[in-house]
């Protein structure tokens, strides 16, 4: 009985090894010169470049494929207070389409301050408040709304990516 318990066990586990061998077989693409291309997710993309001109930010137009995934990253650090969950920052943005490159919304047109909790869902999409914890007053930071993101206002177009560049202030 424990020999055929054993045998049991013995098959199934090489059933899985032949199953997981299978997966990565050859049946990889590869370029002219033989070389395998092992990419798992092809949807590499550019932050687009960030300037700043008389308190405005100003992109380069997104170049490629719209993201399939949100991203993030520092413009320029601040060195003010560390951000943590639920406080209150206040954010001066410009949000801009990937697809055409266009301003879509600029916080300079709003008649107060857009104040976000980090860390806090309400109202704003999560990937954005999530992107404050642990970043300092005075950063500006570029964060990339991928195509289709779930939470995504109602009124931006869900098969569009967008560009936002924040300023902590």
């Amino acid at each position: 009985m424990k020999n055929h318990f054993s045998n049991r066990v013995t098959v199934l586990i090489s059933a899985c090894l032949l199953v997981l061998l299978s997966a990565c077989s050859s049946d990889d693409t590869s370029d002219s010169s033989g070389n395998i291309d092992n990419t798992i997710a092809n949807n590499d993309f550019s932050f687009p470049t960030v300037n700043e001109t008389n308190g405005t930010f100003v992109i380069s137009n997104p170049e490629g494929e719209a993201p399939r995934f949100s991203a993030r990253r520092t413009v320029e650090a601040g060195s003010g207070a560390t951000i943590e969950f639920s406080d209150p920052v206040v954010v001066k943005y410009q949000m801009y389409s990937w697809n055409t490159g266009e301003l879509v919304e600029n916080t300079n047109d709003f008649d107060e301050p857009v104040t976000i909790r980090a860390g806090i869902t309400e109202g704003v999409p999560e990937y954005l408040s999530h992107s404050l914890l642990g970043r300092k007053i005075g950063d500006k930071i570029q964060i990339i709304f991928e195509e289709g993101m779930e939470d995504l206002p109602e009124y931006l177009d869900s098969e569009d990516a967008y560009v936002l560049v924040i300023e902590l202030i």
